[in-house]
């Protein structure tokens, strides 16, 4: 009982910093309660499940699988709960309305306060934002989509930390050697994201770019800002009028500048089908790689990463994905019936199409295929003057065939709603 009760006076104060901060203050009162690192696993395992239930766990990974996102020896699941349970000290459940405080030995105490600092800012942005309803109503659409929400969510819990440990560092609340504990702790956690295959370093950068799309600004000037209230009134705009893509996320100005606002070119999966049709053979998941997850692919195999840099957007994409426009991936597998197919995975290929703001951006993105991380075995073709197609696991006929057609016969695509034909 000490334990909780020291936990939740700590709690207390932070989230009297939180408010002051943010400038809004709780509406109703969140529950408090001590939860033990077993009951925090089985929690975050319940949320797993719900994001990738049975059936599309197994097409999300291999989806990931055959593009090179992660090996084909990993465990989607269980690496990601690997990931994720090294980084909870406290969570916010949305759904009970409760702050989990999670006691673990060993954890420097300011380091303590900046975690509770950052899932307590969940808890009041989900009293003003309803951030339950936000991510249940857009979760599993697409990874792109994924990333992009996850990134406004987790942006926002993101700035105002950073601002509660600089106002800390000010003030001298904390000591020279409580500011070295908290780096080495970063520095810790940030290499478990990075040492783990770099789809899931793309975690790492959501809450990143996240805290830099809210800020409309670099990290410096959001640190130093006299309050969060810019953060709060970015959240609430951006949960009324939701990001599309993370390419908006990683280039704000693409997001907040509403008159060039550089919405996602959308493939038409109907037409996609037509394309892709033969006998016993089925589409069995359609996915959206988007340009954060692009960069992961065309960066060189073994590339390191530096931590400084990583607080920066432009470490999260590079050239190559940089002029994305949309895509669309669709894994293919064999069966009598698609839900067959989709059951066995047999046979699985791939088909990612891709669209381009200009032909040499197309071109630099072909260009960067053979030094990145795509599965083995992968071919490129263009198409009009700013589409490339990526074919996985697909033999030379049918390719060569697949692509005179979409040449002949372009594949429907909008942007805003409007036809997109002028680039293809």
């Amino acid at each position: 009982k000490g334990q909780a009760d020291g936990l939740v006076a700590v709690a207390d104060e932070v989230q009297k910093d939180v408010e002051a901060l943010r400038g809004w203050t709780f509406k109703r009162p969140i529950k408090k309660q001590l939860t033990k690192v077993d009951e925090m696993r089985q929690y975050l395992e319940r949320q797993t499940d719900r994001s990738l239930p049975p059936g599309r766990l197994q097409v999300v990974q291999a989806f990931l699988r055959t593009i090179g996102l992660i090996p084909a020896n990993t465990d989607l699941k269980t690496t990601w709960l690997a990931l994720l349970e090294g980084q909870v000290a406290g969570f916010y459940d949305p759904e009970t309305k409760t702050m989990h405080l999670v006691a673990r030995d060993g954890l420097p105490p300011f380091v303590e306060r900046i975690m509770l600092a950052h899932e307590l800012t969940h808890a009041l942005d989900d009293q003003y934002a309803d951030l339950e309803a936000f991510t249940k109503a857009r979760q599993n659409a697409t990874e792109d989509l994924d990333l992009a929400s996850e990134s406004v969510v987790e942006g926002s819990a993101t700035a105002l930390m950073i601002q509660y440990a600089t106002r800390a560092m000010v003030s001298g609340r904390i000591d020279q050697k409580a500011l070295e504990q908290y780096a080495q702790q970063e520095a810790e956690r940030s290499k478990t994201f990075l040492d783990a295959p770099r789809y899931f370093s793309a975690m790492l950068g959501s809450y990143i770019c996240g805290a830099l799309f809210l800020a409309k600004g670099p990290l410096m000037a959001l640190a130093l800002a006299p309050d969060d209230k810019p953060i709060g009134e970015a959240l609430l705009a951006a949960r009324k009028d939701p990001p599309q893509s993370t390419e908006q996320i990683l280039h704000p100005e693409k997001y907040w500048d509403a008159a060039n606002r550089d919405q996602p070119v959308v493939i038409d999966d109907l037409a996609a089908t037509k394309w892709l049709a033969q006998a016993g053979r089925w589409i069995v998941h359609a996915d959206t790689v988007g340009e954060m997850l692009i960069a992961v692919l065309t960066s060189p195999r073994g590339a390191g990463r530096n931590l400084l840099a990583l607080q920066s957007p432009d470490a999260w994409t590079n050239v190559p994905a940089s002029g994305w426009g949309g895509d669309r991936f669709y894994l293919l597998a064999s069966g009598e019936t698609a839900d067959a197919a989709r059951t066995a995975l047999t046979n699985l290929k791939g088909v990612w199409v891709t669209a381009w703001d200009t032909p040499k951006d197309r071109d630099q993105f072909v260009a960067a295929l053979p030094q990145g991380s795509l599965a083995s075995g992968a071919v490129a073709d263009t198409a009009g003057t700013s589409l490339a197609v990526v074919y996985f696991g697909v033999d030379d006929s049918e390719r060569a065939a697949l692509t005179a057609r979409l040449r002949e016969a372009p594949l429907p695509m909008t942007q805003a709603g409007r036809p997109w034909i002028s680039r293809q």
